[in-house]
């Protein structure tokens, strides 16, 4: 061979390796490095989905083949994993201090009947924290515990020298305010969901993901079902009536690479997962689930944030399947969402987003309508609803505080803002424009939070604000003062209890319009809080086959001859509970469409107080073409 030849070949194959991998690197869709990672900029064209390859592999299988492969995998995965020494960077999950489970289950401060669940334990507790005291090492962290475990055994604060004295017997901060909450006994284990499942009017519980379903009954007992045994849990449950046939369905959102489920209630207390069937099965680590129907058709759709893959909607067409579309609408979150919420808050009719994202950003997404639903467009508001210090949230929540008619908005951290503290309230100003109302309002607050719910304990039509915190920290209640603002009332109300409250969950539970609330702990546990003593009246209204957000607008008069409006939306269960204060009739009930409408779809007048009234109204008309589809029952 010429010499020539053979310094081209020796050439070639030095240059072969690079080449191939530069082309790699550029094309990774070729070789072994996987998908480029997502960024904050909208790719060009429709990016490949992350979990191609696993619905590849599991194409025409059934949901619960598919969800028992996926456990088996990951539970290997997790078994290589914990043989490795070297740190992932993913933070560990927050341990539980052993005391908490030696306290007594009781609120602080500490009522006189309350009991440790183990007391011999607190004492040797106590004992090796005098020893560690004495050699001046002990924490801030140490020292609290330190009191909590004497104001459990019954020793108070002002026993202690002021160098580690905690305050553990906090007083009431009203002698007014009539609410109190009750502890009932249920046996739950959570997550949970609430609503009206069987479409019998009385609520129900879902409790443990999604593997356990009870009826409340008129006393408040449980009675157990059997419509979800064997159902895989979910570690979040989005009930809703996906397919508006008047029962309520639930969607199980799973983190860790599971596949979500939508289980569509069949009546009759059966249930099927049609994730498949209607078009939503992904593989991801789902963290937050929204529905809302955002192009007013008519059919619920789905959003879907998760911690590694962008930001999904899932637009519901005609035919009841589910269609991923937020690519094609450049509504575009790359990953991280930690929360989702909606409302309509430049007030054109159309539901806009907030997603909160993992580095602390918050995005307030307005839609921008179109006739045909591919010219659908979501745009940045622009407005900075982030913590300054770039805290991630860990709760948000859209609701109207100040009884406006303008959707709020209220943002939680779990790692307290050096300069705002561990909340904001994003007072509406109408058109998308929010100011900061948090110190004016009086939330301040310095400790972290980690859920919150609203409701209106004392029945006077505003919806007060139930906060839930780490282990050890007394969970928080805050009266809405007529929407002038919030007041701390956590000793009042007997609330600050110091489990780990990672979600709460309110409603009318024993339907005497009172509110329930519902907290679950980080152990699985759920405290059942019922608020006694509201001294205000209240309506529960019912609209059977409509759908959650239709408004409900009250014109009260009291015995001053005072006329007063309230309005509120229904739930995911059509019903809704409001609150009337001293009114002491109901001059006026109307029910209007969810986004706008000319006139009310119904009115009454002269309703007596405290009482159900259920609102019978045709269906919203059907524009689906109904296609069949094939079901896995849950059992």
């Amino acid at each position: 061979m010429p010499k020539r030849s053979l310094i081209l070949l020796g050439l070639g194959a030095f240059l072969v390796p690079f080449l191939v991998g530069g082309a790699l690197l550029l094309l990774p869709e070729l070789g072994i490095f996987g998908d480029p990672p997502f960024t904050d900029e909208i790719p060009e064209k429709r990016p490949r989905r992350p979990d191609r390859k696993l619905l590849e592999r599991h194409a025409d299988q059934p949901i619960g083949e598919i969800l028992a492969e996926r456990k088996a995998a990951l539970a290997e995965t997790d078994a290589a994993a914990a043989g490795d020494e070297d740190d992932d960077g993913v933070p560990a999950a927050r341990a539980i201090p052993p005391i908490l489970a030696m306290l007594p289950d009781s609120p602080l401060p500490f009522p006189d009947d309350a009991v440790p669940r183990d007391e011999a334990g607190l004492k040797a507790f106590v004992t090796s924290m005098k020893a560690d005291g004495e050699s001046g090492s002990s924490t801030a962290e140490e020292r609290w515990q330190f009191n909590l475990a004497l104001a459990a055994l019954g020793v108070g604060p002002e026993s202690l020298p002021a160098a580690i004295r905690a305050e553990t017997r906090p007083a009431p901060e009203s002698a007014v305010f009539p609410v109190r909450f009750v502890r009932r006994e249920a046996e739950l284990r959570g997550p949970l969901a609430l609503g009206d499942f069987d479409g019998e009017g009385g609520p129900e519980i879902v409790a443990a993901g999604g593997a356990s379903l009870y009826k409340v009954e008129p006393g408040g007992g449980l009675v157990a079902l059997d419509g979800l045994d064997g159902t895989e849990p979910g570690d979040s449950l989005h009930p809703f009536d996906f397919d508006g046939d008047g029962r309520l369905d639930l969607y199980l959102a799973r983190g860790g690479g599971l596949p979500d489920s939508l289980l569509r209630n069949l009546g009759g207390g059966r249930f099927a997962d049609e994730t498949v069937a209607r078009g939503l099965l992904a593989f991801g680590d789902t963290t937050s689930i929204l529905w809302t129907d955002y192009d007013r058709d008519g059919l619920p759709d789905l959003v879907v944030g998760s911690r590694d893959r962008p930001l999904e909607l899932y637009r519901q067409t005609e035919g009841g399947l589910f269609e991923p579309v937020a690519w094609d609408l450049r509504l575009w979150v790359p990953g991280g969402v930690t929360a989702l919420a909606a409302g309509d808050f430049d007030g054109d009719g159309h539901p806009d987003l907030v997603a909160a994202r993992e580095d602390g950003r918050v995005r307030i997404l307005l839609s921008r309508p179109a006739a045909a639903w591919s010219d659908w467009r979501f745009e940045d508001s622009g407005f900075d609803a982030s913590f300054p210090s770039g805290a991630p949230v860990s709760a948000l929540a859209v609701r109207d505080v100040d009884a406006d008619g303008n959707p709020d908005l209220i943002l939680a951290t779990a790692s307290p803002d050096p300069a705002v503290g561990s909340l904001r309230l994003l007072r509406n100003e109408g058109g998308g424009v929010f100011s900061d109302l948090t110190a004016e309002a009086g939330l301040r607050l310095d400790a972290p939070v980690l859920s919150l719910a609203f409701a209106d304990i004392d029945r006077d039509g505003y919806d007060d604000l139930f906060l839930g915190t780490p282990a050890l920290l007394p969970d928080r209640v805050f009266r809405n003062r007529e929407g002038a603002g919030f007041a701390d009332v956590s000793v009042t109300v007997q609330g600050g209890y110091l489990g780990e409250t990672v979600s709460l969950h309110a409603g009318d539970l024993d339907a005497d319009g009172g509110a329930d609330l519902l907290a679950f702990d980080a152990d699985g546990s759920v405290r059942w809080l019922e608020a006694v003593g509201g001294e205000g009246r209240w309506l529960r209204v019912a609209a059977p086959r409509q759908p959650a957000g239709t408004r409900v607008a009250l014109a009260v008069r009291d015995a001053d001859w005072v006329l007063r409006s309230i309005e509120g939306r229904l739930g995911p269960d059509a019903s809704l509970v409001l609150g009337i204060g001293a009114a002491t009739t109901v001059e006026r009930l109307e029910v209007w469409p969810a986004h706008g409408g000319e006139q009310p779809l119904k009115a009454l007048e002269n309703l007596e107080p405290d009482q159900t009234v259920i609102i019978e109204l045709p269906p919203p008309p059907a524009k689906r073409a109904v296609v069949p589809v094939s079901v896995e029952p849950s059992e």
